[in-house]
Protein backbone atom coordinates (compact mmCIF):
# COMPACT_ATOMS: atom_id res chain seq x y z
CA UNK A 1 0.00 0.00 0.00
CA UNK A 2 1.46 3.31 -1.04
CA UNK A 3 0.44 6.80 -0.13
CA UNK A 4 0.87 10.01 -2.07
CA UNK A 5 1.43 13.17 -0.08
CA UNK A 6 -1.78 14.30 1.65
CA UNK A 7 -3.71 11.63 -0.24
CA UNK A 8 -5.58 8.61 1.09
CA UNK A 9 -3.74 5.34 0.65
CA UNK A 10 -4.55 3.05 -2.26
CA UNK A 11 -5.14 -0.66 -1.76
CA UNK A 12 -3.64 -3.63 -3.54
CA UNK A 13 -5.74 -6.67 -4.47
CA UNK A 14 -4.16 -8.58 -1.57
CA UNK A 15 -5.05 -5.82 0.89
CA UNK A 16 -8.64 -5.67 -0.37
CA UNK A 17 -8.96 -9.41 0.22
CA UNK A 18 -7.50 -8.90 3.70
CA UNK A 19 -10.07 -6.20 4.50
CA UNK A 20 -13.01 -8.42 3.56
CA UNK A 21 -11.52 -11.30 5.57
CA UNK A 22 -11.19 -9.10 8.66
CA UNK A 23 -14.71 -7.74 8.22
CA UNK A 24 -16.09 -11.25 8.76
CA UNK A 25 -14.81 -11.02 12.35
CA UNK A 26 -16.44 -7.64 13.02
CA UNK A 27 -19.93 -6.81 14.20
CA UNK A 28 -22.56 -6.32 11.48
CA UNK A 29 -20.17 -7.75 8.84
CA UNK A 30 -22.59 -7.80 5.89
CA UNK A 31 -23.30 -4.09 6.23
CA UNK A 32 -19.60 -3.23 6.52
CA UNK A 33 -18.73 -5.40 3.52
CA UNK A 34 -21.44 -3.69 1.43
CA UNK A 35 -20.11 -0.26 2.39
CA UNK A 36 -16.55 -1.17 1.37
CA UNK A 37 -17.78 -2.81 -1.86
CA UNK A 38 -19.66 0.35 -2.86
CA UNK A 39 -16.70 2.54 -1.93
CA UNK A 40 -14.32 0.42 -4.03
CA UNK A 41 -16.83 0.66 -6.89
CA UNK A 42 -16.33 4.43 -7.00
CA UNK A 43 -19.06 5.89 -4.81
CA UNK A 44 -18.23 8.80 -2.55
CA UNK A 45 -19.08 8.30 1.12
CA UNK A 46 -22.07 10.68 0.95
CA UNK A 47 -23.33 8.98 -2.20
CA UNK A 48 -23.24 5.49 -0.71
CA UNK A 49 -25.01 6.87 2.36
CA UNK A 50 -27.81 8.31 0.20
CA UNK A 51 -28.43 5.68 -2.48
CA UNK A 52 -31.81 4.04 -2.04
CA UNK A 53 -32.91 0.47 -2.66
CA UNK A 54 -34.40 1.21 -6.09
CA UNK A 55 -31.07 2.69 -7.18
CA UNK A 56 -29.44 -0.71 -6.70
CA UNK A 57 -32.23 -3.29 -7.11
CA UNK A 58 -34.70 -3.55 -9.99
CA UNK A 59 -38.41 -3.97 -9.38
CA UNK A 60 -38.01 -7.61 -10.38
CA UNK A 61 -35.40 -8.05 -7.67
CA UNK A 62 -32.22 -8.10 -9.72
CA UNK A 63 -29.09 -6.28 -8.58
CA UNK A 64 -28.21 -3.69 -11.19
CA UNK A 65 -24.73 -4.09 -12.73
CA UNK A 66 -24.87 -0.34 -13.42
CA UNK A 67 -26.05 2.12 -10.78
CA UNK A 68 -27.32 5.42 -12.14
CA UNK A 69 -26.51 7.93 -9.42
CA UNK A 70 -29.13 10.66 -9.30
CA UNK A 71 -27.99 14.28 -9.54
CA UNK A 72 -29.60 14.98 -6.17
CA UNK A 73 -27.09 12.79 -4.32
CA UNK A 74 -23.85 13.43 -6.23
CA UNK A 75 -21.17 16.02 -5.66
CA UNK A 76 -21.81 18.98 -7.93
CA UNK A 77 -25.31 17.63 -8.71
CA UNK A 78 -24.03 15.81 -11.79
CA UNK A 79 -25.63 12.41 -12.51
CA UNK A 80 -23.26 9.60 -13.38
CA UNK A 81 -23.09 5.83 -13.49
CA UNK A 82 -20.95 3.39 -11.54
CA UNK A 83 -20.61 -0.30 -12.27
CA UNK A 84 -20.70 -3.23 -9.90
CA UNK A 85 -18.44 -6.22 -10.46
CA UNK A 86 -19.75 -9.76 -9.91
CA UNK A 87 -17.89 -9.80 -6.60
CA UNK A 88 -19.50 -6.53 -5.50
CA UNK A 89 -22.94 -7.81 -6.50
CA UNK A 90 -22.37 -10.95 -4.42
CA UNK A 91 -21.39 -8.88 -1.36
CA UNK A 92 -24.45 -6.66 -1.84
CA UNK A 93 -26.78 -9.66 -2.13
CA UNK A 94 -25.56 -10.97 1.22
CA UNK A 95 -26.36 -7.60 2.77
CA UNK A 96 -29.84 -7.68 1.21
CA UNK A 97 -30.37 -11.13 2.74
CA UNK A 98 -29.23 -9.72 6.09
CA UNK A 99 -31.69 -6.82 5.89
CA UNK A 100 -34.54 -9.18 5.06
CA UNK A 101 -33.61 -11.54 7.90
CA UNK A 102 -33.63 -8.73 10.43
CA UNK A 103 -36.57 -6.90 8.80
CA UNK A 104 -34.71 -3.65 8.15
CA UNK A 105 -36.66 -1.41 5.77
CA UNK A 106 -38.81 -4.18 4.38
CA UNK A 107 -41.92 -3.88 2.21
CA UNK A 108 -45.26 -5.68 2.20
CA UNK A 109 -44.77 -7.14 -1.28
CA UNK A 110 -42.08 -9.16 -3.04
CA UNK A 111 -40.88 -6.42 -5.41
CA UNK A 112 -37.30 -5.21 -4.93
CA UNK A 113 -36.64 -8.52 -3.13
CA UNK A 114 -39.03 -7.43 -0.41
CA UNK A 115 -37.24 -4.22 0.57
CA UNK A 116 -38.84 -0.78 0.65
CA UNK A 117 -37.65 0.77 -2.66
CA UNK A 118 -37.46 4.25 -1.12
CA UNK A 119 -35.42 3.31 1.94
CA UNK A 120 -31.71 4.09 2.09
CA UNK A 121 -29.78 1.04 0.97
CA UNK A 122 -27.13 1.32 3.69
CA UNK A 123 -28.65 1.37 7.17
CA UNK A 124 -27.09 1.53 10.61
CA UNK A 125 -26.90 -1.56 12.82
CA UNK A 126 -30.22 -0.46 14.33
CA UNK A 127 -31.85 -0.23 10.91
CA UNK A 128 -31.93 3.56 10.50
CA UNK A 129 -30.46 5.78 7.76
CA UNK A 130 -27.21 7.52 8.62
CA UNK A 131 -27.57 11.22 9.33
CA UNK A 132 -25.90 13.82 7.17
CA UNK A 133 -24.34 16.98 8.55
CA UNK A 134 -24.64 20.27 6.70
CA UNK A 135 -21.30 22.02 6.27
CA UNK A 136 -20.19 25.22 4.58
CA UNK A 137 -17.21 25.67 2.31
CA UNK A 138 -15.89 29.11 1.32
CA UNK A 139 -15.34 29.17 -2.45
CA UNK A 140 -12.55 30.99 -4.31
CA UNK A 141 -14.84 33.93 -5.06
CA UNK A 142 -15.76 34.34 -1.40
CA UNK A 143 -19.20 32.76 -1.68
CA UNK A 144 -20.33 29.94 0.59
CA UNK A 145 -21.24 26.49 -0.64
CA UNK A 146 -23.40 24.27 1.57
CA UNK A 147 -22.79 20.54 1.29
CA UNK A 148 -23.70 17.46 3.30
CA UNK A 149 -21.19 15.09 4.83
CA UNK A 150 -21.71 11.56 6.13
CA UNK A 151 -19.20 11.88 8.96
CA UNK A 152 -20.40 8.78 10.81
CA UNK A 153 -19.97 6.56 7.75
CA UNK A 154 -16.58 8.13 7.02
CA UNK A 155 -15.49 7.27 10.57
CA UNK A 156 -16.85 3.74 10.17
CA UNK A 157 -14.81 3.19 7.00
CA UNK A 158 -11.65 4.49 8.66
CA UNK A 159 -12.26 2.15 11.60
CA UNK A 160 -12.70 -0.83 9.27
CA UNK A 161 -9.35 -0.15 7.62
CA UNK A 162 -7.63 0.44 10.97
CA UNK A 163 -8.94 -2.85 12.35
CA UNK A 164 -7.63 -4.49 9.17
CA UNK A 165 -4.14 -3.20 10.00
CA UNK A 166 -4.07 -0.61 7.20
CA UNK A 167 -2.98 2.95 7.89
CA UNK A 168 -3.74 6.13 6.01
CA UNK A 169 -6.96 4.76 4.53
CA UNK A 170 -10.30 6.55 4.33
CA UNK A 171 -13.43 6.50 2.21
CA UNK A 172 -11.31 8.22 -0.46
CA UNK A 173 -9.13 5.10 -0.68
CA UNK A 174 -11.89 3.27 -2.54
CA UNK A 175 -12.01 5.80 -5.38
CA UNK A 176 -8.22 6.13 -5.54
CA UNK A 177 -7.83 2.34 -5.65
CA UNK A 178 -10.39 2.07 -8.45
CA UNK A 179 -8.72 4.82 -10.48
CA UNK A 180 -5.29 3.23 -10.06
CA UNK A 181 -6.59 -0.23 -10.96
CA UNK A 182 -8.28 1.05 -14.12
CA UNK A 183 -5.16 2.95 -15.12
CA UNK A 184 -3.00 -0.17 -14.64
CA UNK A 185 -5.47 -2.03 -16.88
CA UNK A 186 -4.90 0.55 -19.66
CA UNK A 187 -8.34 2.12 -19.34
CA UNK A 188 -8.28 5.58 -20.89
CA UNK A 189 -7.96 8.61 -18.65
CA UNK A 190 -11.20 10.03 -20.05
CA UNK A 191 -13.08 6.85 -19.07
CA UNK A 192 -11.60 6.89 -15.56
CA UNK A 193 -12.63 10.54 -15.20
CA UNK A 194 -16.21 9.73 -16.21
CA UNK A 195 -16.29 6.80 -13.80
CA UNK A 196 -15.23 9.02 -10.91
CA UNK A 197 -17.48 11.89 -11.96
CA UNK A 198 -14.68 14.33 -12.73
CA UNK A 199 -15.27 17.07 -15.28
CA UNK A 200 -11.52 17.49 -15.86
CA UNK A 201 -8.95 14.73 -16.39
CA UNK A 202 -6.39 16.82 -14.52
CA UNK A 203 -8.33 16.11 -11.33
CA UNK A 204 -8.32 12.40 -12.10
CA UNK A 205 -4.53 12.32 -12.43
CA UNK A 206 -4.24 13.15 -8.73
CA UNK A 207 -6.18 9.98 -7.89
CA UNK A 208 -3.97 7.60 -9.84
CA UNK A 209 -1.18 5.71 -8.10
CA UNK A 210 1.57 4.49 -10.43
CA UNK A 211 2.93 1.08 -9.41
CA UNK A 212 6.61 0.03 -9.60
CA UNK A 213 5.73 -2.54 -12.27
CA UNK A 214 4.25 0.21 -14.45
CA UNK A 215 7.44 2.23 -14.06
CA UNK A 216 9.52 -0.82 -14.99
CA UNK A 217 7.50 -1.33 -18.15
CA UNK A 218 7.91 2.33 -19.02
CA UNK A 219 11.66 2.08 -18.48
CA UNK A 220 11.86 -1.00 -20.71
CA UNK A 221 10.35 1.02 -23.56
CA UNK A 222 12.93 3.79 -23.19
CA UNK A 223 15.65 2.00 -25.19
Amino acid sequence: MSKAKSQASTLTAHQITKVFSRIRLMSNPHQKAAIIALSLSGLRVTELSRVIVSDIITKRGEIKPEIALRAAITKGCKPRSVWLSKRAQSVIQKYIDYRLRFKQGISLNCEYQGLNPNSCFILSSKGFPYSLKAKRRVMYDGSENVYYAADSVELLIRTIYQKSGLRGCSSHSGRRSLASKLNASNVSLETIARTLGHSETQTTLVYIEITPSQLEKAAALAL
